[in-house]
Protein backbone atom coordinates (compact mmCIF):
# COMPACT_ATOMS: atom_id res chain seq x y z
CA UNK A 1 0.00 0.00 0.00
CA UNK A 2 2.83 2.36 0.93
CA UNK A 3 4.70 1.73 -2.11
CA UNK A 4 1.16 1.98 -4.13
CA UNK A 5 1.51 5.27 -2.72
CA UNK A 6 4.69 6.54 -3.33
CA UNK A 7 4.23 5.75 -7.08
CA UNK A 8 1.39 8.51 -7.13
CA UNK A 9 1.95 11.53 -9.26
CA UNK A 10 2.17 14.98 -7.79
CA UNK A 11 -0.71 15.62 -10.18
CA UNK A 12 -2.44 12.53 -9.67
CA UNK A 13 -2.27 12.75 -5.92
CA UNK A 14 -3.69 16.93 -6.04
CA UNK A 15 -6.50 15.60 -7.87
CA UNK A 16 -7.22 13.14 -5.13
CA UNK A 17 -6.94 15.57 -2.76
CA UNK A 18 -9.31 17.52 -4.18
CA UNK A 19 -11.64 15.03 -4.82
CA UNK A 20 -11.61 13.19 -0.97
CA UNK A 21 -12.06 17.28 0.08
CA UNK A 22 -15.18 18.18 -2.09
CA UNK A 23 -16.75 14.91 -0.90
CA UNK A 24 -15.67 15.06 2.62
CA UNK A 25 -15.16 18.57 3.26
CA UNK A 26 -17.34 20.51 1.36
CA UNK A 27 -16.14 24.05 2.54
CA UNK A 28 -13.04 23.29 2.54
CA UNK A 29 -12.68 22.83 -1.16
CA UNK A 30 -14.81 26.21 -1.09
CA UNK A 31 -11.67 27.84 0.00
CA UNK A 32 -9.86 26.80 -3.42
CA UNK A 33 -10.02 29.13 -6.44
CA UNK A 34 -12.67 26.62 -7.86
CA UNK A 35 -15.84 26.06 -6.88
CA UNK A 36 -17.54 22.64 -6.59
CA UNK A 37 -20.53 22.48 -8.68
CA UNK A 38 -24.07 20.71 -7.89
CA UNK A 39 -22.71 18.01 -10.12
CA UNK A 40 -19.46 17.86 -7.91
CA UNK A 41 -21.37 17.45 -4.71
CA UNK A 42 -23.94 15.21 -5.80
CA UNK A 43 -21.37 13.00 -7.42
CA UNK A 44 -22.95 13.57 -10.90
CA UNK A 45 -26.88 12.88 -10.05
CA UNK A 46 -27.88 16.30 -10.52
CA UNK A 47 -25.98 18.38 -13.12
CA UNK A 48 -26.27 22.00 -14.43
CA UNK A 49 -29.39 22.62 -15.83
CA UNK A 50 -31.51 19.91 -14.51
CA UNK A 51 -35.01 21.22 -12.85
CA UNK A 52 -34.99 20.45 -9.20
CA UNK A 53 -38.83 19.94 -8.29
CA UNK A 54 -40.66 18.11 -5.77
CA UNK A 55 -40.08 15.18 -6.90
CA UNK A 56 -36.32 14.83 -6.63
CA UNK A 57 -35.65 17.74 -4.26
CA UNK A 58 -33.95 15.08 -1.43
CA UNK A 59 -31.23 14.67 -4.21
CA UNK A 60 -29.72 18.74 -2.98
CA UNK A 61 -31.56 18.97 0.26
CA UNK A 62 -28.28 19.22 2.08
CA UNK A 63 -27.27 21.91 0.12
CA UNK A 64 -30.96 23.89 0.96
CA UNK A 65 -31.95 26.34 3.53
CA UNK A 66 -35.27 24.98 5.76
CA UNK A 67 -37.75 27.70 3.94
CA UNK A 68 -36.32 26.62 0.38
CA UNK A 69 -36.90 23.40 0.66
CA UNK A 70 -40.43 24.13 1.64
CA UNK A 71 -40.95 26.45 -1.27
CA UNK A 72 -39.75 23.42 -3.50
CA UNK A 73 -42.21 21.12 -1.52
CA UNK A 74 -45.09 23.40 -2.58
CA UNK A 75 -44.11 23.76 -6.00
CA UNK A 76 -41.49 25.77 -6.68
CA UNK A 77 -39.00 24.48 -9.37
CA UNK A 78 -35.22 25.59 -9.34
CA UNK A 79 -32.82 25.35 -12.07
CA UNK A 80 -29.34 24.37 -12.03
CA UNK A 81 -27.12 27.27 -13.10
CA UNK A 82 -23.69 28.58 -13.81
CA UNK A 83 -21.68 30.10 -10.85
CA UNK A 84 -20.75 34.07 -10.96
CA UNK A 85 -16.97 34.53 -11.13
CA UNK A 86 -15.88 35.83 -7.57
CA UNK A 87 -14.21 39.04 -9.08
CA UNK A 88 -17.79 39.77 -10.86
CA UNK A 89 -19.20 40.45 -7.50
CA UNK A 90 -17.15 43.64 -5.85
CA UNK A 91 -15.52 45.76 -7.48
CA UNK A 92 -11.43 45.91 -7.89
CA UNK A 93 -11.59 48.67 -5.61
CA UNK A 94 -13.51 47.37 -2.65
CA UNK A 95 -11.36 43.73 -2.83
CA UNK A 96 -8.33 46.17 -2.45
CA UNK A 97 -10.02 47.77 0.74
CA UNK A 98 -10.43 44.85 1.92
CA UNK A 99 -7.13 43.84 1.48
CA UNK A 100 -5.71 47.23 3.05
CA UNK A 101 -7.37 47.04 5.75
CA UNK A 102 -7.65 42.98 6.57
CA UNK A 103 -7.37 42.25 10.32
CA UNK A 104 -8.00 46.43 11.36
CA UNK A 105 -11.32 46.30 12.33
CA UNK A 106 -12.58 45.58 16.09
CA UNK A 107 -16.54 45.16 16.86
CA UNK A 108 -18.24 46.01 19.86
CA UNK A 109 -21.03 43.76 21.67
CA UNK A 110 -23.57 46.17 19.77
CA UNK A 111 -22.27 45.23 16.35
CA UNK A 112 -20.58 48.96 16.24
CA UNK A 113 -17.31 48.16 13.83
CA UNK A 114 -14.35 50.63 13.97
CA UNK A 115 -10.83 50.62 13.55
CA UNK A 116 -8.58 49.80 16.48
CA UNK A 117 -7.88 53.19 17.03
CA UNK A 118 -11.47 53.71 17.36
CA UNK A 119 -12.14 55.44 14.14
CA UNK A 120 -14.60 55.14 11.19
CA UNK A 121 -14.44 52.14 9.27
CA UNK A 122 -13.21 52.88 5.73
CA UNK A 123 -14.53 50.48 3.78
CA UNK A 124 -13.92 46.80 2.20
CA UNK A 125 -14.82 44.06 4.10
CA UNK A 126 -14.39 43.98 8.29
CA UNK A 127 -14.34 40.17 8.59
CA UNK A 128 -13.10 38.11 5.50
CA UNK A 129 -12.80 35.30 7.65
CA UNK A 130 -15.62 36.17 10.20
CA UNK A 131 -14.93 34.21 13.61
CA UNK A 132 -18.18 34.46 15.70
CA UNK A 133 -21.97 35.50 14.41
CA UNK A 134 -21.42 39.53 15.31
CA UNK A 135 -18.58 39.35 12.82
CA UNK A 136 -20.80 38.29 10.03
CA UNK A 137 -23.20 40.50 10.76
CA UNK A 138 -20.47 43.46 11.33
CA UNK A 139 -19.71 42.96 7.92
CA UNK A 140 -23.26 43.06 6.05
CA UNK A 141 -23.98 46.08 8.05
CA UNK A 142 -20.30 47.91 7.36
CA UNK A 143 -19.25 45.76 4.52
CA UNK A 144 -21.49 47.31 1.92
CA UNK A 145 -19.65 47.43 -2.11
CA UNK A 146 -21.17 50.56 -3.29
CA UNK A 147 -21.75 54.28 -2.68
CA UNK A 148 -25.01 54.97 -4.40
CA UNK A 149 -27.86 52.85 -5.32
CA UNK A 150 -31.08 53.55 -7.49
CA UNK A 151 -33.85 51.34 -8.08
CA UNK A 152 -36.00 52.35 -10.66
CA UNK A 153 -38.62 51.20 -10.86
CA UNK A 154 -39.51 48.57 -8.20
CA UNK A 155 -43.24 46.80 -8.51
CA UNK A 156 -44.37 44.71 -5.48
CA UNK A 157 -46.68 41.71 -6.62
CA UNK A 158 -49.02 40.58 -3.81
CA UNK A 159 -49.48 36.69 -4.39
CA UNK A 160 -52.64 34.72 -2.66
CA UNK A 161 -52.66 31.36 -2.36
CA UNK A 162 -54.04 30.39 -5.74
CA UNK A 163 -50.71 32.02 -7.60
CA UNK A 164 -52.81 35.08 -8.53
CA UNK A 165 -51.54 38.17 -8.85
CA UNK A 166 -54.18 40.42 -6.55
CA UNK A 167 -52.15 43.73 -6.14
CA UNK A 168 -49.34 46.09 -7.43
CA UNK A 169 -47.04 48.49 -6.04
CA UNK A 170 -44.95 50.71 -7.55
CA UNK A 171 -42.26 52.47 -6.06
CA UNK A 172 -38.97 54.25 -6.29
CA UNK A 173 -35.53 53.61 -3.82
CA UNK A 174 -32.80 56.46 -3.30
CA UNK A 175 -29.45 55.05 -0.84
CA UNK A 176 -26.20 57.21 -0.28
CA UNK A 177 -23.40 55.62 2.13
CA UNK A 178 -21.89 58.52 3.60
CA UNK A 179 -19.15 56.10 5.06
CA UNK A 180 -17.42 52.97 4.27
CA UNK A 181 -16.93 54.10 0.66
CA UNK A 182 -14.90 52.12 -1.44
CA UNK A 183 -15.69 53.80 -5.10
CA UNK A 184 -17.05 56.82 -5.53
CA UNK A 185 -14.68 60.16 -3.88
CA UNK A 186 -14.90 61.33 -1.44
CA UNK A 187 -13.52 57.37 -0.11
CA UNK A 188 -14.45 56.45 3.33
CA UNK A 189 -16.56 59.23 4.55
CA UNK A 190 -18.48 62.06 3.39
CA UNK A 191 -17.24 65.40 5.25
CA UNK A 192 -19.96 66.65 8.05
CA UNK A 193 -21.49 63.28 7.77
CA UNK A 194 -19.25 61.32 10.41
CA UNK A 195 -22.42 59.82 12.62
CA UNK A 196 -24.57 58.69 9.54
CA UNK A 197 -24.28 55.20 7.55
CA UNK A 198 -26.66 55.63 5.20
CA UNK A 199 -29.54 57.75 3.86
CA UNK A 200 -32.13 56.53 1.72
CA UNK A 201 -35.47 57.75 0.11
CA UNK A 202 -38.43 55.67 -0.96
CA UNK A 203 -41.70 57.01 -2.97
CA UNK A 204 -44.43 55.39 -4.40
CA UNK A 205 -45.49 55.96 -7.77
CA UNK A 206 -48.44 53.75 -8.24
CA UNK A 207 -51.61 53.01 -7.86
CA UNK A 208 -52.83 56.89 -8.16
CA UNK A 209 -54.21 57.02 -4.77
CA UNK A 210 -50.90 56.71 -2.82
CA UNK A 211 -48.52 58.38 -5.84
CA UNK A 212 -46.53 60.50 -4.07
CA UNK A 213 -46.85 58.69 -0.66
CA UNK A 214 -42.63 58.46 0.56
CA UNK A 215 -39.90 57.86 3.27
CA UNK A 216 -36.56 59.74 3.92
CA UNK A 217 -34.72 57.68 6.10
CA UNK A 218 -31.64 58.07 8.43
CA UNK A 219 -29.47 55.30 9.33
CA UNK A 220 -26.91 56.40 12.20
CA UNK A 221 -23.38 54.87 12.08
CA UNK A 222 -24.16 53.85 15.60
CA UNK A 223 -27.34 52.54 15.71
CA UNK A 224 -27.21 51.25 19.13
CA UNK A 225 -26.82 54.94 20.28
CA UNK A 226 -29.61 56.83 18.37
CA UNK A 227 -32.03 54.90 16.29
CA UNK A 228 -33.01 55.95 12.44
CA UNK A 229 -34.43 59.44 11.69
CA UNK A 230 -37.50 59.27 9.40
CA UNK A 231 -40.08 61.53 7.99
CA UNK A 232 -42.97 60.57 6.24
CA UNK A 233 -44.79 62.48 3.39
CA UNK A 234 -48.29 62.04 3.15
CA UNK A 235 -49.49 63.58 -0.15
CA UNK A 236 -53.25 63.79 0.05
CA UNK A 237 -53.15 66.07 3.42
CA UNK A 238 -49.80 67.80 1.70
CA UNK A 239 -47.41 66.83 5.10
CA UNK A 240 -44.56 65.55 6.00
CA UNK A 241 -44.77 64.08 10.04
CA UNK A 242 -42.28 62.48 12.23
CA UNK A 243 -42.23 58.49 12.40
CA UNK A 244 -40.98 56.42 14.82
CA UNK A 245 -37.75 54.34 14.40
CA UNK A 246 -38.55 51.84 16.58
CA UNK A 247 -41.81 50.03 14.21
CA UNK A 248 -39.63 47.44 12.55
CA UNK A 249 -42.63 44.91 13.28
CA UNK A 250 -45.20 47.03 11.63
CA UNK A 251 -46.62 45.62 8.57
CA UNK A 252 -45.53 47.04 5.39
CA UNK A 253 -48.91 48.07 3.42
CA UNK A 254 -50.46 44.87 3.62
CA UNK A 255 -47.77 42.98 2.16
CA UNK A 256 -46.21 39.78 3.88
CA UNK A 257 -43.11 42.31 4.87
CA UNK A 258 -42.86 43.84 7.45
CA UNK A 259 -40.01 47.24 8.02
CA UNK A 260 -37.69 44.82 10.38
CA UNK A 261 -37.21 42.66 6.72
CA UNK A 262 -36.03 45.51 4.53
CA UNK A 263 -33.18 43.90 2.45
CA UNK A 264 -33.38 40.87 4.42
CA UNK A 265 -32.56 42.20 8.33
CA UNK A 266 -32.87 45.65 8.74
CA UNK A 267 -33.41 47.05 12.26
CA UNK A 268 -30.57 47.60 14.40
CA UNK A 269 -28.19 44.75 15.13
CA UNK A 270 -28.55 45.67 19.23
CA UNK A 271 -31.62 44.50 19.39
CA UNK A 272 -30.41 40.65 18.29
CA UNK A 273 -27.55 38.27 19.56
CA UNK A 274 -25.98 36.36 16.92
CA UNK A 275 -24.22 33.19 17.06
CA UNK A 276 -22.37 31.37 14.07
CA UNK A 277 -23.45 27.86 13.47
CA UNK A 278 -21.06 26.84 10.22
CA UNK A 279 -19.89 27.10 7.36
CA UNK A 280 -21.16 25.29 3.89
CA UNK A 281 -21.47 25.20 0.15
CA UNK A 282 -25.03 26.01 -0.13
CA UNK A 283 -27.50 26.52 -3.81
CA UNK A 284 -28.00 30.56 -4.17
CA UNK A 285 -30.07 32.54 -6.49
CA UNK A 286 -27.17 34.52 -7.91
CA UNK A 287 -26.37 32.83 -11.50
CA UNK A 288 -26.22 34.80 -14.54
CA UNK A 289 -27.88 33.23 -17.25
CA UNK A 290 -31.59 34.36 -16.15
CA UNK A 291 -33.48 36.25 -19.11
CA UNK A 292 -33.32 39.57 -18.68
CA UNK A 293 -35.00 42.39 -18.26
CA UNK A 294 -37.04 41.29 -16.14
CA UNK A 295 -39.70 44.20 -16.93
CA UNK A 296 -40.46 46.94 -18.57
CA UNK A 297 -40.90 50.60 -17.10
CA UNK A 298 -44.82 49.67 -16.35
CA UNK A 299 -44.04 46.46 -14.94
CA UNK A 300 -44.69 44.06 -17.95
CA UNK A 301 -42.67 40.84 -17.13
CA UNK A 302 -40.30 39.40 -20.29
CA UNK A 303 -42.00 36.79 -22.36
CA UNK A 304 -39.16 34.68 -21.63
CA UNK A 305 -40.09 34.59 -18.16
CA UNK A 306 -40.92 31.41 -16.55
CA UNK A 307 -43.88 30.84 -13.79
CA UNK A 308 -44.87 27.63 -11.60
CA UNK A 309 -47.97 27.40 -9.41
CA UNK A 310 -49.69 30.33 -11.52
CA UNK A 311 -47.43 33.07 -10.34
CA UNK A 312 -46.50 31.55 -6.66
CA UNK A 313 -42.37 31.12 -8.34
CA UNK A 314 -40.57 32.85 -11.07
CA UNK A 315 -37.98 29.85 -12.09
CA UNK A 316 -34.61 30.77 -11.46
CA UNK A 317 -30.88 29.89 -11.79
CA UNK A 318 -29.29 28.40 -8.54
CA UNK A 319 -25.88 27.23 -7.68
CA UNK A 320 -23.51 26.49 -5.12
CA UNK A 321 -21.74 29.33 -3.40
CA UNK A 322 -19.92 29.75 0.18
CA UNK A 323 -22.04 30.50 2.90
CA UNK A 324 -21.71 31.81 6.77
CA UNK A 325 -25.26 30.15 8.44
CA UNK A 326 -26.16 32.85 11.26
CA UNK A 327 -28.85 31.97 14.21
CA UNK A 328 -30.23 35.97 15.20
CA UNK A 329 -31.86 35.64 18.89
CA UNK A 330 -34.23 38.71 19.65
CA UNK A 331 -32.83 40.61 22.88
CA UNK A 332 -36.78 42.23 22.81
CA UNK A 333 -40.31 41.00 22.21
CA UNK A 334 -40.27 40.57 18.74
CA UNK A 335 -42.75 38.82 16.05
CA UNK A 336 -39.82 36.16 15.28
CA UNK A 337 -38.60 34.11 17.70
CA UNK A 338 -35.76 33.33 15.88
CA UNK A 339 -33.76 33.79 12.29
CA UNK A 340 -31.84 31.89 10.33
CA UNK A 341 -29.64 33.73 8.42
CA UNK A 342 -27.60 32.67 4.83
CA UNK A 343 -24.37 35.53 4.44
CA UNK A 344 -22.50 34.92 0.88
CA UNK A 345 -18.88 34.22 2.40
CA UNK A 346 -15.70 36.50 0.78
CA UNK A 347 -14.91 36.88 -1.87
CA UNK A 348 -18.07 35.24 -3.20
CA UNK A 349 -19.83 38.98 -1.63
CA UNK A 350 -22.70 40.75 -3.52
CA UNK A 351 -22.23 44.53 -3.99
CA UNK A 352 -25.77 44.39 -2.50
CA UNK A 353 -27.78 42.32 -0.40
CA UNK A 354 -24.70 40.12 1.18
CA UNK A 355 -27.29 38.46 3.14
CA UNK A 356 -28.86 36.32 0.49
CA UNK A 357 -31.37 34.39 2.65
CA UNK A 358 -33.61 33.86 6.08
CA UNK A 359 -35.39 31.40 7.23
CA UNK A 360 -38.07 33.65 9.79
CA UNK A 361 -39.90 31.98 12.60
CA UNK A 362 -42.96 32.58 14.29
CA UNK A 363 -43.11 32.88 18.04
CA UNK A 364 -44.08 29.66 18.39
CA UNK A 365 -40.80 28.53 17.38
CA UNK A 366 -42.01 27.10 13.77
CA UNK A 367 -41.17 28.21 10.30
CA UNK A 368 -42.69 30.94 9.06
CA UNK A 369 -41.85 33.42 6.38
CA UNK A 370 -38.84 32.63 3.96
CA UNK A 371 -36.96 35.93 2.00
CA UNK A 372 -34.89 34.82 -0.85
CA UNK A 373 -32.76 37.20 -2.84
CA UNK A 374 -32.20 37.34 -6.95
CA UNK A 375 -29.03 38.29 -8.21
CA UNK A 376 -27.84 37.62 -12.17
CA UNK A 377 -28.58 41.05 -14.01
CA UNK A 378 -25.22 42.85 -15.21
CA UNK A 379 -23.72 45.96 -16.33
CA UNK A 380 -21.00 47.53 -17.40
CA UNK A 381 -19.11 50.48 -15.52
CA UNK A 382 -15.82 51.61 -15.26
CA UNK A 383 -14.04 48.27 -17.05
CA UNK A 384 -16.08 45.83 -14.62
CA UNK A 385 -18.71 43.93 -14.47
CA UNK A 386 -21.90 44.68 -12.29
CA UNK A 387 -23.70 42.00 -10.87
CA UNK A 388 -26.41 43.33 -8.68
CA UNK A 389 -29.85 42.01 -7.47
CA UNK A 390 -33.10 42.30 -9.30
CA UNK A 391 -35.59 40.73 -6.90
CA UNK A 392 -36.69 39.56 -3.94
CA UNK A 393 -39.77 37.41 -2.37
CA UNK A 394 -41.19 36.73 0.80
CA UNK A 395 -43.60 33.66 1.30
CA UNK A 396 -45.57 33.15 4.05
CA UNK A 397 -45.08 28.89 4.83
CA UNK A 398 -48.20 28.75 6.72
CA UNK A 399 -50.84 30.63 4.26
CA UNK A 400 -49.00 30.20 0.99
CA UNK A 401 -48.90 33.92 0.90
CA UNK A 402 -46.04 35.97 -0.68
CA UNK A 403 -45.33 39.51 -2.01
CA UNK A 404 -42.73 39.30 -4.08
CA UNK A 405 -40.08 42.78 -5.35
CA UNK A 406 -39.09 42.98 -8.60
CA UNK A 407 -36.63 46.06 -9.84
CA UNK A 408 -33.86 47.40 -11.85
CA UNK A 409 -30.82 48.18 -9.91
CA UNK A 410 -27.91 50.89 -10.33
CA UNK A 411 -24.94 51.09 -8.47
CA UNK A 412 -21.90 53.83 -8.19
CA UNK A 413 -23.77 55.86 -11.12
CA UNK A 414 -25.91 57.84 -10.27
CA UNK A 415 -23.77 61.00 -8.86
CA UNK A 416 -25.71 61.29 -5.35
CA UNK A 417 -24.72 63.65 -3.05
CA UNK A 418 -25.94 64.14 0.43
CA UNK A 419 -28.12 67.16 -0.95
CA UNK A 420 -29.88 64.38 -3.07
CA UNK A 421 -31.51 62.14 -0.17
CA UNK A 422 -33.06 64.44 2.46
CA UNK A 423 -36.14 65.62 3.67
CA UNK A 424 -36.35 68.51 1.08
CA UNK A 425 -35.58 66.28 -1.89
CA UNK A 426 -38.27 64.06 -0.49
CA UNK A 427 -40.96 67.04 -0.54
CA UNK A 428 -39.61 68.24 -4.39
CA UNK A 429 -39.66 64.38 -5.37
CA UNK A 430 -43.03 63.39 -3.99
CA UNK A 431 -44.71 66.48 -5.18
Amino acid sequence: MHSSYKRLSGFTLTIFIYVFAIIFFPFEAIAEEKLPTITDLTKGKVKIGDLIDRNNVDLVKDYLSNSVYGLVKKGMILRMGKQIPADEFTTKAYREATERNRGKAVITDDVIVYLKDGSLWPGGMPFPDPQTGAEVMGSVKYGNGYSDLLHDPIWLFYVDKNGERYKKVGQIHRYLYTNCRTKIPPLGTIPGNEDILFKRLSVATYPIEIKGLGQYTVRYYNDAKKYDTGFVYLPAYKRTIRVSATTWQDNIGGSDLIYADGNAFQEPYSDWGFKLLKKDAYLLAPEPEAPFTYFDKKGKFDKRMIWDEGFKFARLGWAIYPVHIVEAIPKIKHLYSKRIVYVAAYPYWPTTSNLLMVDNFDRQNKLWRSYVHTYGDSYELDGETYHVTFGTMIYDLQTDHSTQMWYREYLDNNNFTPGDVTLGSLLKFSR
